[in-house]
């Protein structure tokens, strides 16, 4: 495919995406405006630029190169199978729609190329919104929490699950209630549960 034929399918999927995406300082004028599509010229890059210019900071011109510049070399190096669970997957759609990439693949450039290094603020941005969301996997929340631990704490937290494990085990063998919440009565007869309660109740009472 010839570059001018990648550029006019690419700009005719994102030009409107892109523009919505500029700020008022990204605008000659200083505040946003509407931009005709019927005066611009798509045919190929240099016009479409030669066109924004009067409209659009050279700086927001460039967010367009960049990103064009990036799709373009995945056009060309062809596509490869990645496999991802799917809560890793969900999460990188999550992202995606966070910064607005247009698929999953711009969605990874946008945390890895340096093509897309204007955008660290909203790489961030959408980094924290993630953080602060709830985990949708137990398997995700326990990868993220030990690899901020050191090796010695990973054996030790291996070693409490193991504990509380057991300890869950004996107590399902021992419980014969039915009414009530027996559930959350063994969890409150729990050592090991309480230790830890204890442990955060003192360390809020510090702070």
């Amino acid at each position: 495919m010839s570059n001018d034929k990648i550029w006019q399918e690419y700009i005719e999927k994102n030009f409107d995406k892109f523009i919505s995406s500029l700020k008022s300082d990204d605008f000659i004028s200083g505040k946003k405006e509407i931009i005709n599509e019927k005066d611009i010229d798509f045919l190929e890059p240099k016009k479409t630029y030669d066109c924004l210019r009067k409209i659009i900071t050279q700086d927001a011109i460039k967010k367009l190169q960049n990103r064009f510049r990036a799709h373009k070399h995945r056009e060309n190096r062809g596509i490869k199978n990645l496999q991802l669970k799917s809560h890793s997957l969900n999460m990188l759609d999550k992202f995606k729609a966070q910064v607005g990439a247009d698929t999953l693949e711009e969605a990874i450039d946008f945390l890895l190329s340096p093509d897309y290094r204007e955008y660290e603020h909203d790489v961030d941005l959408a980094k924290q919104r993630l953080g602060e969301g709830n985990f949708d996997s137990t398997e995700l929340m326990l990868d993220s929490f030990t690899k901020r631990l050191k090796n010695y704490d990973r054996e030790r937290l291996s070693l409490i699950i193991e504990l509380a494990f057991n300890e869950g085990w004996r107590a399902a063998k021992q419980t014969k209630k039915r009414t009530g919440n027996p559930r959350q009565e063994a969890l409150n007869q729990s050592d090991l549960y309480n230790s830890v309660v204890k442990l955060i109740a003192r360390s809020v009472s510090v702070d």
